[in-house]
C-alpha cells in the first residue's frame, strides 16, 4: 500500500488542493508561505501518530481557511494504491469503490453550536460512507521530523523525551524495566554511600537541637524511584569525528547535531512493522547541513522507503511499507532527485467574497421599508495550489533531458518567482550587469517616484533567476513552468538568437503551445536578430568596448577584428551580419563565456560604460521580466506642492 494522493479543502491557505504522491519519496518544494507546511500539517491531524500519541488536532480559529463561512467543514481525504492481496482482503469492507482503491476522509465541523466531541468524522469512499472498522486506520501511521533548528539544544536538554523515545524504541520493555531496576539499586547504593550518611548526620544535629525540646524528627536520605523517561533526563548524547572523543554536542557543530537528531527520529521507522504503511514526514532536512550532506540524507531516506517496498511480509502480518513525504527550500534537494517526485508548491492570489464583513445597514425611511441587503465585500487571500511534475506531459527523453538539467543548475528554476530563460552562458552571464548598470542603473536613483522606482526594479531584477539551458529547446522547461492554467512562475521570459529565421521557427511553436500563457502575460518570447555578440556588436556605441574585450582575449589579433567593419561604420543590419559571418567563418576565435565576462568587467569598471547600449530585443526581455511596482502617488513624496 501507498499514499497515492492527499486532497485538502479548507484547511488554512489549502482551499481546494490535491497532491499527487510518488511511490518512494515526494519532494514538495516551494518559496516561503506557499503551504508546504500546511500540506504536511494536514497530514499529521488526519493520520494517527506512530507512538499512539496525538501530537496534532483541530483548532477551528487556526486551521479554518479564512473566509470559508457557512460553518464550512475541513476535509482532508487520503487515496491510498497498490494494496497487497492481503491489504485487499483485510480492507474489504473499507474498499467501496468500483477502483478498490482506500479511501480515507476525515472531515471535521466547524460549527460552534457542535460539541467538540461531534466535530470529527472519518469516512470510507469518494462517497463518504461510514466507516464499518474505524479502529483499523490505526494501521496506517505518521512519524513527524519537525523543521530543525537547534538540534544541539534539543538533544542536550533535560526535558530527555527525545532520548527516552530511542530508548523505546530500540529495546524491549524488558531491556527498559531492567535497566530501570539497575539504576534504581545504584541510586539505593548512593542513598547508603558514607558522604551522605555524612550529610545525614550533620543536618540531624541541627534539626534535632530545634525539634527536640517540642516534638523530635528524625531525617534520613533515600533514593526516589525512577523510570525511564527521569533516567534519560540525566543521560547526555555525546559525539565527534571519528577518532577523536565524543564530547557535548554544543561543541560537535549544528549541522551534525542535526543529522544526529534526524538519525534518533528515523529510529521510529523500525515501527514500521507495526503498520501497513508509515509515512515519514520531514520538513527542512537541510538545516545547518552543508550540501553533500543534505543529498546524502536525502538519498538514505529514500533507500528505506524503496527497500520497505520489497519485503514480503507473511500473510496475516502487516506489510511495513515505508513512504517519505518532505518538504524544502533547498536547490541541492532538489535536483538530487527526477521531477518525478517533485511537486511543486506555490501561492497564488484567490478572490472571492467575505460574508464575515459586513456593511451597516441602510437607515430604513418609515419602519415598513426593509434594510438594503447586505452586499459581501470582495477579499483576496492567497490560496495553495500543487503541481506534481510527475503530470506535466514530459516524454521520458525530456524528462531525463530535465533531470540532467536540474542537477547541473541545483533547480534553482523550481523556486523563482520571475524567471529569464536564455540559450548559453553569455547572455547568463551579460544579462544582470546590463540590467543592473545600463537599464536600472544607480546613478538614476533619484528621491522622485521615477528614481526609486528605478532602484526597485533594480534590486527586484537580482531576484530573478536567469537561467542558460544549454541550447534552444525551450520546450521541456516551459512545459515544467506551466501546467495546464496554473503557472508556476509570474513571469517567464525566453530569450533566443534569430539563426537566420529560427528563432522566429522557435516563437511561433512555443506560442502555439504555450498561448493561454502569452494571453495572460506570464509568458514572453523575444527573439534577436543573429545572435548575442553580433547584435551586440551592431550598436556603434558599443565597438570601443568589444573592441577592447577582444583585445584582453587575443592581444596579438588585432587586425582580425579591425577588418570586420571600419570603426563605427554600417547600418546596424550591416554590422550584426559582418560580425556574424565572422563567427560563422572563424575568423574570430571568441570564447563566448570568457568574452561575455571582460564585457561585463568592462561596463562596470570602465569610465563612461553608460554609453553602452543594450540591443532593443534584450532590453525589452529585462524589462519584461520585472514586474513594475505600484508609484507613490502622495504629492509631498515627489517634493510637489499641489
Amino acid at each position: 500500500m501507498r499514499l497515492e494522493a492527499v486532497h485538502v479543502q479548507n484547511f488554512r491557505s489549502c482551499y481546494d488542493t490535491t497532491i499527487a504522491l510518488s511511490d518512494h519519496l515526494t519532494l514538495l518544494v516551494g518559496e516561503n508561505d506557499a503551504g508546504k507546511s500546511n500540506l504536511i500539517d494536514a497530514i499529521r491531524v488526519s493520520v494517527p501518530h506512530v507512538s499512539g500519541r496525538t501530537t496534532r488536532w483541530f483548532e477551528t480559529d487556526r486551521d479554518l481557511s479564512y473566509d470559508a463561512h457557512g460553518n464550512a467543514p475541513i476535509v482532508i481525504k487520503r487515496t491510498y494504491s497498490e494494496l497487497t492481496d492481503s491489504e485487499d482482503a483485510f480492507y474489504t469492507p473499507a474498499l467501496v469503490d468500483p477502483h478498490r482503491k482506500l479511501v480515507h476522509t476525515t472531515e471535521y465541523l466547524t460549527d460552534p453550536a457542535l460539541a467538540r466531541r461531534h466535530r470529527l468524522h472519518h469516512s470510507v469512499g469518494e462517497h463518504c460512507v461510514a466507516d464499518p472498522e474505524p479502529e483499523n486506520r490505526d494501521r496506517i501511521a505518521h512519524v513527524y521530523l519537525q523543521p530543525l533548528r537547534d538540534a544541539a539544544t534539543a538533544l542536550d536538554s533535560a526535558g530527555g523525551n527525545r532520548l527516552a523515545d530511542v530508548f523505546r524504541v530500540i529495546a524491549s520493555q524488558t531491556e527498559i524495566a531492567e535497566f530501570e531496576h539497575k539504576a534504581n539499586v545504584s541510586l539505593e547504593e548512593l542513598a547508603a554511600d558514607e558522604t551522605a550518611r555524612k550529610v545525614v548526620r550533620r543536618v540531624q544535629t541541627h534539626l534535632t537541637a530545634v525539634t527536640q525540646p517540642v516534638r523530635h524528627r528524625i531525617v534520613d536520605v533515600q533514593h526516589r524511584q525512577q523510570r525511564l523517561a527521569s533516567l534519560a533526563r540525566s543521560l547526555r548524547l555525546h559525539m565527534a569525528a571519528e577518532g577523536l572523543t565524543p564530547t557535548d554536542l554544543l561543541g560537535s557543530g549544528l549541522g551534525y547535531a542535526n543529522l544526529l537528531f534526524i538519525a534518533t527520529v528515523v529510529l521510529e521507522l523500525e515501527r514500521a512493522s507495526d503498520c501497513d504503511l508509515l509515512l515519514l514526514l520531514v520538513e527542512e532536512p537541510e538545516a545547518h547541513l552543508h550540501p553533500q550532506l543534505q543529498s546524502v540524507l536525502l538519498s538514505y531516506l529514500e533507500d528505506q522507503a524503496r527497500q520497505s517496498a520489497t519485503r514480503q511480509s507473511p500473510v496475516g502480518e502487516r506489510a511495513g511499507r515505508i513512504q517519505v513525504i518532505a518538504t524544502t527550500h533547498s536547490p541541492y534537494l532538489a535536483s538530487s532527485l527526477s521531477v518525478r517526485d517533485i511537486v511543486v508548491v506555490r501561492s497564488r492570489p484567490r478572490e472571492s467574497t467575505d460574508t464575515a464583513v459586513e456593511n451597516p445597514p441602510h437607515e430604513a425611511a418609515d419602519d415598513n421599508e426593509a434594510d438594503d441587503p447586505v452586499v459581501p465585500e470582495a477579499v483576496t487571500r492567497a490560496e495553495t495550489v500543487a503541481v506534481a511534475l510527475s503530470t506535466i506531459g514530459l516524454t521520458d527523453a525530456q524528462r531525463r533531458k530535465v533531470d540532467r538539467y536540474l542537477d547541473a543548475t541545483r533547480a534553482s528554476l523550481l523556486f523563482a518567482r520571475q524567471v529569464v530563460l536564455v540559450e548559453g552562458i553569455a547572455e547568463a552571464l551579460l544579462l544582470r550587469t546590463l540590467a543592473e548598470k545600463i537599464v536600472y542603473p544607480a546613478s538614476a536613483d533619484s528621491d522622485t517616484n521615477a528614481g526609486r522606482v528605478n532602484r526597485r526594479l533594480r534590486e527586484q531584477f537580482r531576484a530573478i533567476s536567469v537561467v542558460p539551458i544549454g541550447g534552444v529547446d525551450f520546450m521541456p522547461y516551459l512545459k515544467l513552468l506551466f501546467h495546464d492554467h496554473i503557472a508556476l512562475a509570474d513571469r517567464v521570459v525566453v530569450i533566443t538568437d534569430g539563426d537566420g529565421g529560427a528563432g522566429e521557427n522557435r516563437r511561433h511553436d512555443l506560442t502555439e503551445v504555450f498561448q493561454r500563457h502569452v494571453d495572460s502575460g506570464h509568458l514572453s518570447i523575444l527573439v534577436g536578430g543573429t545572435t548575442l555578440e553580433a547584435e551586440l556588436f551592431a550598436l556603434p556605441d558599443n565597438e570601443a568596448v568589444l573592441r577592447q574585450a577582444f583585445e584582453t582575449q587575443h592581444p596579438r589579433s588585432l587586425e582580425k577584428w579591425d577588418v570586420l567593419m571600419p570603426q563605427g561604420q554600417g547600418t546596424v543590419a550591416e554590422r550584426a551580419t559582418a560580425f556574424s559571418g565572422a563567427l560563422k567563418a572563424g575568423s574570430l576565435d571568441l570564447g563566448k563565456g570568457d568574452f561575455a565576462q571582460v564585457i561585463a568587467e568592462l561596463i562596470v569598471a570602465a569610465p563612461g560604460n553608460g554609453q553602452f547600449q543594450v540591443p532593443p530585443y534584450l532590453e525589452e526581455a529585462i524589462r519584461t521580466a520585472v514586474i513594475e511596482p505600484l508609484l507613490d502617488t502622495d504629492p509631498e513624496v515627489d517634493g510637489a506642492t499641489g
